[in-house]
């Protein structure tokens, strides 16, 4: 088994890879991206699609997204905080982050607050924090359910390694402040699928593992979307038969590069972006069943998570880097990993050396609790049970 800090290293830079490598297809239907795409090897970044030179909002070449840039101010949150983060942390901690730190954006090529390149539901928590006052815990109430916190769960999973149930709860404590119903969920169940894949290294461990914690519809969805993965299947029939899978939980008819039907549901009441227990966010259970049907094997697991499409940058960063954190930074393509530091002007190495530290000391503290825990019932832990 590969060593945790080799596996941190991967699931940053893993999960970047992906952002990346989708970032510019975003949207797209899958028969599109195989058109254009069906011979790109991806040991290359995919170029700006569509880009007319003067747009300041562009993605190719390797350029991480608000994906890759949340995961990042969630670990400089906990390496600030050394401890378990909940809704409270998330506005102590990660807020002033998103909305004041000034960091290079690469889609902008400039530097700037990560709240400036926000979609909109990504910015509704600072507005009810800030403006309204409310408490954090409830702060996603009302925000229009979907991927936004799963896409930067990673590092709750992280310093929750080895414990998926305390993943699922610590992330969807932090994710109250963010959202609510199964977007909440969604991030709790990865989260989870996180920590475990930091401990052990069977990909089936890893799905059994998050449809073991899920709950309402995400459950099925996850259930489904793996039940419907056939490792025999080439990549189009894979695509088609696990989006018919998912589909019946999927609020969303339609997708464009910034969710555009998601964001305006007008004309006739609609139930889209609302609570519901029934309904799951797309990203989770096709994350893992890309996992799956990636077999191990990280380009094939990176192009099927590209060419499904649609919310492809999400779909391939949760994916690639649930690999990273099961098979450890030697299995990552050189390439890309040079060019992805290159382009965004970052050591995402340096940076999960520091989240590492971060990371054992949070352990550590958990390790005094359980002490004391076994030591007030005066009984001496049996780890061999």
């Amino acid at each position: 088994m590969f060593e945790f800090d080799q596996r941190l290293k991967a699931a940053l830079v893993g999960g970047a890879i992906g952002d990346a490598m989708g970032a510019p297809v975003e949207g797209w239907g899958p028969r599109a991206i195989l058109a254009s795409f069906a011979d790109w090897d991806f040991t290359r970044f995919i170029p700006p699609q569509g880009w007319d030179g003067k747009s300041h909002y562009w993605k190719g070449n390797g350029r991480i997204t608000d994906d890759t840039l949340m995961v990042e101010a969630l670990i400089d949150a906990y390496i600030e905080s050394e401890a378990h983060l909940d809704a409270y942390g998330y506005a102590q901690y990660l807020l002033p982050r998103i909305v004041h730190k000034d960091v290079w954006v690469p889609e902008y090529q400039k530097t700037m607050p990560i709240f400036d390149r926000l979609w909109v539901p990504e910015k509704y928590p600072h507005w009810r924090l800030t403006y309204n006052n409310v408490d954090p815990r409830s702060a996603g109430v009302g925000n229009m359910c979907n991927c936004g916190v799963a896409m930067w769960i990673m590092p709750v999973g992280a310093v929750n390694v080895g414990d998926p149930l305390g993943a699922y709860q610590e992330a969807a404590a932090i994710g109250q402040a963010h959202n609510e119903s199964f977007a909440v969920e969604a991030a709790a169940v990865l989260a989870a699928a996180f920590a475990q894949a930091f401990a052990v290294d069977r990909i089936d461990d890893v799905v059994e593992s998050a449809i073991s914690l899920a709950r309402d519809g995400t459950r099925r969805a996850c259930i489904d979307a793996i039940d419907a993965v056939s490792l025999g299947d080439d990549l189009p029939t894979f695509i088609h038969r696990v989006r018919d899978a998912v589909a019946p939980y999927d609020q969303k008819t339609e997708h464009t590069s910034d969710d555009r039907p998601l964001a305006l549901a007008t004309g006739t009441p609609s139930d889209i972006g609302r609570p519901s227990r029934t309904k799951s966010i797309e990203e989770l259970p096709v994350a893992l069943a890309v996992l799956k049907y990636g077999q191990g094997d990280f380009l094939r697991t990176l192009r099927a998570g590209v060419c499904y499409g649609r919310d492809c940058d999400s779909i391939a960063g949760m994916a690639c880097g649930l690999y990273g954190a099961l098979h450890g930074s030697s299995q990552l393509p050189d390439t890309l990993c040079q060019a992805l530091a290159e382009t965004n002007r970052r050591d995402f190495c340096a940076l999960a050396n520091r989240f590492e530290q971060t990371v054992r000391r949070i352990v550590d503290a958990d390790l005094r609790r359980m002490h004391q825990r076994t030591m007030a019932m005066r009984i001496e832990p049996d780890f061999t049970a």
